[in-house]
């Protein structure tokens, strides 16, 4: 391997530039993230403009600009052959003295398309450049040794996707055994032979009873309001099975709904915690976004009280609608739009038992069935209220909470071995790869964009106000006119030095639809960095 040459990419690889003289979209192809491969492109409405598209070959290279460090890469396969892309997803003829496979193990293996990342320039979108990976240096042997190579290559990538396989199987059925444990958990299946050993257990109309006492004292003191909704009780879907000393309650006979109700709330940079559908996950609460609210607009959830630990969460709208976690954590928080928080009237109530419930598939084919709306889909308080859940006596709850809870933790470490061995093999493969490819060592020349950003700041006049901070990019420029985009940056609503990397993704995707989409904002022609209102 050490007597292999090595050569510069750029002399094996030569940008196909074929004009299509009829551009179509139906034939149109697409370069997939994660090293997934070439597909072709859902047909979509061409966007107004003179984007060129250009004839690919079978064979070919290809990638896109915006995403090649994230994976996006691959040779074009025979059924796309003479499919179209735009010059943001160039293809390349492969030199004769190389299989084009050749090249895709080399930006596949110690996964180095990651290590690109810091190629990526410029303001409106980042892009990698063709002559940005020219210069990059490859082993070359001779075909027949590449040949050789590939072949072991494809042995070991097949033997390495059968256990791919197995594993995927493996965690289709964890996901069946969970569904099936919250199954067993809301059919009382679990406590079958603990009803059997306690067959003298208070009935749960006494449990709802005593939170209808708790309730009605809740309105006479006015801490919360006579309920006035007009809504049905829903039907659809709602075949609970019920066991002796079960009863049937609806949502509203158990919880009183907290929500934010009005304008989307103001965020700041410092406050109270405000929980969004983006923290809300299929189980479970996650620690981004970071996000507050003033202490003055968390003053005003006092109408309608406060989330506590044990509450459960619900996520009301969007494409994440019916995601519930229960809440625990160390800090005070708010609400956002989209988002309700069922807090039990009784203070002591297990609530876990319903949270179990809420991440039951029946009772989420009940959501998805009363959803309403057109752009986005959601649901109502109102409706959500005449959802009837079935109720287990408090007794056996706590045993249903139990053994749910031994054997989710039981499912969490056979998924811990799952995704060990998934990592296992993929680390395998890699190190084949490496094995058989080598290492070229390409030593990156990455420029440091935090050195470069204060050399930038010293030599340009500085616009950044904190006065106008959190705002939205168009209304910045209007107050402030031509921005450099770093100003424009840290007084946006994106800026969040405590999450610089996803601060700024999140700025230059707003930037790129806004320059490119909406045409609202453009680049300043000859002030390089610099943005203003179109």
């Amino acid at each position: 391997m050490k007597n292999w040459p090595k050569v510069k990419l750029g002399t094996l690889l030569t940008e196909s530039k074929v004009l299509s003289e009829n551009p179509s979209t139906d034939n149109r192809i697409r370069v997939k993230l994660n090293v997934l491969g070439v597909e072709k492109r859902p047909v979509t409405k061409d966007k107004k403009g003179a984007t060129k598209y250009y004839i690919r070959k079978a064979g070919q290279f290809i990638y896109g600009k915006q995403n090649l460090h994230k994976g996006a890469f691959g040779i074009i396969p025979k059924e796309l052959d003479g499919f179209e892309s735009s010059q943001d997803i160039p293809a390349f003829d492969v030199d004769d003295s190389c299989y084009p496979e050749w090249i895709f193990y080399f930006f596949k293996k110690g996964n180095f398309y990651l290590k690109l990342d810091g190629f990526a320039k410029g303001v409106g979108s980042k892009r990698i450049q063709p002559n940005q990976i020219y210069d990059l240096e490859i082993y070359l042997p001779n075909k027949d040794e590449q040949k050789k190579i590939l072949n072991e290559i494809k042995k070991a990538e097949f033997k390495n996707r059968e256990i791919l396989n197995e594993i995927y199987l493996q965690e289709e059925n964890l996901v069946r055994l969970r569904k099936s444990i919250l199954k067993d958990a809301a059919e009382g299946v679990l406590t079958m032979d603990w009803r059997k050993e306690h067959p003298n257990i208070e009935s749960a109309d006494i449990f709802i009873q005593k939170i209808k006492l708790k309730k009605e004292s809740l309105i006479k003191q006015k801490k919360i309001k006579q309920d006035k909704s007009t809504d049905s009780l829903i039907t659809d879907n709602c075949d609970w099975k019920l066991n002796n000393s079960w009863t049937i309650a609806t949502l509203n006979d158990i919880f009183s709904f907290i929500d934010y109700r009005g304008k989307t709330p103001s965020k700041s940079l410092e406050g109270k915690r405000l929980i969004t559908a983006k923290n809300i996950r299929f189980g479970y609460i996650q620690d981004e976004p970071i996000e507050y609210v003033s202490q003055d607009v968390y003053d005003k959830y006092m109408i309608r009280g406060f989330p506590k630990n044990k509450d459960i969460l619900f996520v009301t709208e969007g494409h994440t609608i019916g995601y519930t976690a229960l809440v625990d954590v160390p800090f005070e928080f708010a609400l956002a739009q989209r988002t309700i928080c069922f807090q039990p009237y009784l203070e002591k109530m297990e609530t876990e038992f319903f949270f179990y419930l809420f991440l039951n598939d029946q009772f989420q084919s009940i959501i998805l069935d009363n959803q309403t709306g057109s752009a986005v889909k959601g649901i109502k308080s109102s409706k959500l209220k005449m959802i009837p859940i079935p109720i287990p006596p408090i007794d056996e709850q706590k045993i249903i909470i139990k053994k749910v809870k031994g054997l989710l933790k039981n499912c969490s470490n056979l998924n811990e071995v799952i995704r060990s061995n998934k990592e296992n093999s993929v680390k395998l493969f890699q190190t084949i790869l490496l094995e058989l490819l080598g290492e070229e060592n390409n030593k990156l020349i990455v420029e440091n964009k935090t050195r470069r950003n204060v050399k930038k700041s010293l030599s340009r006049d500085i616009k950044y106000n904190d006065k106008t901070i959190n705002m939205k990019l168009v209304e910045l420029l209007k107050l402030h006119g031509k921005l450099h985009a770093e100003d424009l940056w840290k007084m946006s609503e994106y800026y969040d030095d405590k999450n610089i990397n996803d601060s700024i993704d999140k700025f230059y995707s707003d930037l790129k639809t806004k320059i490119e989409i909406e045409k609202t904002i453009k680049e300043v022609t000859n002030e390089k960095g610099y943005i203003e209102l179109v």
